[in-house]
């Protein structure tokens, strides 16, 4: 019986572990990410509600890393996806109805394009903005470029293409 109880607190504790989580600064939400892959590779973003032990609505995969940046008033969940070393994308996502999936607001242009990689830097949560840098890396004559740029959060869902 205690063995029993022994390797089922290892199997909670290891699923734990694969776990890291982003709580919104109001304490409501939790995005967090785990494992895509058998082999521990790539990364899963899920967002639910905070404190609560469902799997709650999966937002992005991909075979690399994703990071998540919450706005300071927890309307917006920005999600930086890294599919390639010289690949990112924002995604804001709308969070806030308990019972609602979360919307995709806003994308940054030109998904996918190879040496551009684009990162949040703040928000302007009352103007619905977020505030992003965009690098581009040119191959000649070798330079790179950086980029701050204001984008309108929008408030129709956008259509969000499938993870991998």
């Amino acid at each position: 019986m205690r063995a029993l109880v022994a390797i089922s607190l290892l199997l909670v504790a290891q699923a734990l572990a694969d776990e890291h989580g982003f709580v919104s600064p109001n304490g409501e939400f939790q995005a967090y990410s785990t494992p895509a892959n058998e082999d521990g590779s790539g990364m899963k973003l899920f967002v639910r509600r905070a404190n609560s032990s469902d799997a709650g609505a999966l937002l992005r995969q991909n075979n690399r890393w994703i990071d998540a940046k919450w706005s300071p008033d927890s309307r917006f969940l920005a999600i930086v996806d890294h599919l390639d070393g010289r690949i990112s994308d924002v995604y804001v996502f709308g969070v806030g109805v308990a019972d609602a999936a979360p919307t995709l607001l806003y994308h940054t242009p030109d998904l996918h394009t190879f040496d551009v990689r684009w990162d949040v830097s703040g928000w302007h949560v009352l103007r619905r903005e977020i505030v992003l840098d965009k690098q581009v890396k040119y191959k000649f004559p070798g330079k790179i470029t950086h980029e701050q740029i204001v984008a309108r959060i929008g408030t129709k869902p956008l259509k969000l293409e499938p993870t991998d």
